[in-house]
């Protein structure tokens, strides 16, 4: 009778698997932000933070290397000097398969688009804990969260590898074209780089009706160094001049 309980015991344990909690690897060079997130993912079920960093370059090789490569990396999109949609990519062009879910405190709508392109598998915004809590379980499946944005479509890991680039037919419709490393993205946002967050910083000091002299004060900068952050920001944004570039801004939810 004691060895026939003890049997069925035994066989009970078997069934009760430990689960591995995820591990996360957690980059943003806001120094605040690094903790507080550290803070509360270590509390949510499931989830364990392996590591976090402010260096988008020091998170790249942190996922590179077997002994420290997290299953999920939680990447902030603004970061400085390498932003986090260049991290997504260069994981991605190294070939590896981890999950990348990545957080802004911008409207989704500002990176969404080029996160999905880069291989991310979500966008959150920093303030959505439980959205961020599921994005990165699903993430650790290979599995890509619903897209918080029209027309934005995020993939599985499994496909983001798989070599097919988004393509069209001569209606326009998004088709598989092999020969390429980034997944397929549906998006109707062309813009594929954002400013950075002193150009950000200086078009809302524009757009709050300073002018160059009181800017270069404001901030310790030279006009011409404001003229370059301002002629970079309008390259990227495809804007035709300032008063252009602002209105875009505002459009996509940028100021």
């Amino acid at each position: 009778m004691c060895a026939r309980n003890a049997a069925a015991d035994n066989g009970s344990m078997q069934t009760k698997k430990t689960i591995s909690p995820v591990a996360v690897g957690v980059t943003d060079n806001d120094v605040l932000t690094l903790g507080a997130l550290r803070s509360l993912l270590t509390r949510m079920s499931g989830i364990n933070v392996a590591w976090t960093t402010g260096d988008g370059n020091h998170a790249i090789d942190l996922c590179r290397n077997p002994h420290t490569r997290p299953d999920v990396l939680l990447v902030d999109m603004s970061m400085e000097p390498l932003p986090g949609i260049e991290v997504c990519q260069r994981i991605r062009a190294a070939g590896l398969t981890i999950g990348l879910v990545c957080i802004t405190s911008f409207t989704l709508r500002t990176y969404a688009a080029q996160a999905a392109r880069a291989g991310a598998q979500a966008i959150v915004s920093k303030t959505d804990l439980p959205g961020m809590c599921n994005a990165i379980l699903q993430a650790a499946r290979g599995k890509a969260s619903s897209s918080p944005v029209d027309g934005v479509i995020f993939h599985d890991t499994d496909t983001s590898d798989s070599g097919a680039v988004a393509g069209e037919t001569d209606n326009g419709t998004a088709t598989a074209q092999a020969g390429a490393t980034l997944p397929v993205a549906s998006v109707a946002d062309p813009v594929t780089t954002m400013p950075s967050m002193r150009e950000l910083q200086i078009i809302r000091m524009l757009a709050d009706g300073m002018e160059t002299e009181a800017i270069s004060r404001s901030l310790s900068l030279s006009r011409y160094t404001i003229a370059t952050y301002l002629k970079r920001a309008c390259d990227k944004l495809g804007a035709l001049n300032r008063v252009n570039l602002i209105a875009i801004c505002e459009r996509r939810g940028l100021l």
